[in-house]
């Protein structure tokens, strides 16, 4: 805690437009907490002092604006809610410089931890507006003279995330964007040259992005996508751009935002019209699961047939953002299936989802497993799903993945009505000094 001033009657105020007690707040606090990678404690004895003008530390004020704006349906300042006044960090009107200033500050040790701590915010999990359908012409992205040095770093990275998970490297990429990315942008001429360089920018935002989601850091997260689709749009190019309105919408999921999840995989299927199959793919497998999520049988059952074709149209590629593994494509089916109520299809889809991945998709083969054995729980078969997870465990070892560690702490969580069982208490007593030291 911090400063104390008068009584907080703006936030009083908020709370009693949500309908929220002080626990309640407390209790959003830290959930929001678990978004941005901190295990927050806070109670409502804390949210007592809060009102009372106490002024709590960096990121509660931010937290608790962001959980009062999800109750409340709009969006809540920090200073609304009777904090600090903090800049906002809105989106420069040139995506290019604000991809410069958010790359220098992560680089910066005195701003990156601020910018790490930031929360995940729904308001700004809105469809932004798709490029112009392109011209006809040879399509952005391939690999040319002046980008094959970030093409190769695409292909480090991505095959990095795979193998190595999300927390492996990302400083590595974070500092190459800003030491060597952003300076090229900014100096690009206008042309087609200069959309090629967007679009490779856009993907190695992208993926710096997907290691801050595996790393359980949402918030910074959704600021680089949030670039990553900006400089795609900036490119002109349709294909780049739904492929990362596609990954926002799955973020948006996961943390269980379904209006927004539906609205970006709606968007990202509209761009993706005419793109690539690969890439099609890609994109009607997230709308089948949102789709199946919200309870649209018919619509999720479509949009899989669709991803189905699709894969069965791509030709081979073995670059980044050029395939969609039929492994992904059974793993998303799994999802939309258990989303409809049909387990032992989602089971089906999961073994072969399970058989099928990569021996280099470490992080994709642990994860597999890791759903499998709560799958195996769930239909009653737990020798079954004892044996996924020892699968899982072998595989997470060789990782730095919050989406491993967190597959870890719900298995114990699955595990511990069975305790008693010899094999259960094998994989608990494996995995317990692991699970009590991070």
């Amino acid at each position: 805690m911090t400063n104390r001033r008068g009584p907080n009657y703006q936030l009083r105020a908020l709370l009693s437009e949500a309908g929220w007690t002080q626990e309640a707040l407390a209790r959003a606090v830290n959930a929001l907490g678990t978004e941005i990678g901190a295990a927050l404690r806070y109670d409502r004895t804390a949210v007592a002092h809060w009102l009372a003008g106490t002024q709590p530390r960096h990121p509660v004020p931010q937290l608790a604006a962001e959980a009062l704006s999800r109750r409340i349906g709009r969006s809540v300042p920090p200073e609304a809610a009777g904090f600090p006044s903090s800049a906002r960090d809105a989106p420069p009107v040139d995506p290019v410089a604000g991809f410069t200033a958010l790359c220098r500050a992560d680089t910066d040790t005195a701003r990156r931890l601020p910018l790490h701590q930031r929360p995940y915010r729904v308001a700004d999990a809105v469809v932004p507006s798709a490029p112009e359908a392109p011209a006809p012409g040879r399509p952005l992205g391939g690999r040319t003279e002046s980008t094959t040095a970030l093409h190769d770093a695409v292909t480090f990275f991505a095959t990095s995330i795979d193998a190595h998970g999300g927390r492996h490297a990302r400083s590595a990429l974070s500092a190459y964007l800003a030491d060597d990315v952003a300076p090229l942008l900014i100096a690009a001429p206008a042309g087609r040259a200069r959309g090629e360089l967007l679009v490779v920018a856009s993907r190695l935002a992208f993926l710096l992005a997907r290691m801050y989601e595996d790393g359980l850091l949402h918030g910074v997260a959704q600021r680089y996508y949030t670039y990553a689709h900006r400089l795609a749009g900036e490119s002109g190019d349709r294909t780049s751009w739904s492929v990362v309105v596609r990954a926002m919408s799955a973020q948006a999921q996961r943390l269980g935002h379904l209006p927004s999840a539906l609205q970006l995989a709606e968007a990202a299927h509209r761009a993706a019209r005419g793109a690539p199959s690969a890439h099609q793919a890609y994109v009607q497998a997230q709308l089948a699961v949102v789709l199946g999520m919200t309870g649209d049988r018919r619509g999720a059952l479509a949009a899989t047939a669709r991803a189905e074709r699709a894969v069965e149209r791509a030709t081979s590629a073995a670059a980044p953002f050029d395939s969609y593994p039929p492994a992904a494509l059974h793993f998303q089916t799994s999802a939309v299936l258990e989303a409809l109520g049909d387990l032992p299809g989602a089971l089906a889809a999961l073994r072969r989802a399970a058989g099928e991945r990569a021996p280099s998709d470490v992080r994709g083969r642990a994860l597999t497993q890791a759903r499998l054995g709560q799958l195996l729980l769930r239909t009653g078969h737990l020798d079954e799903a004892c044996a996924a997870w020892e699968a899982f465990l072998t595989a997470r070892e060789r990782l730095r993945s919050g989406d491993a560690e967190r597959a870890l702490r719900d298995m114990r969580q699955a595990l511990q009505p069975y305790r008693n069982r010899k094999r259960v208490a094998e994989l608990l007593a494996r995995t317990a000094r692991t699970a009590h030291g991070r």
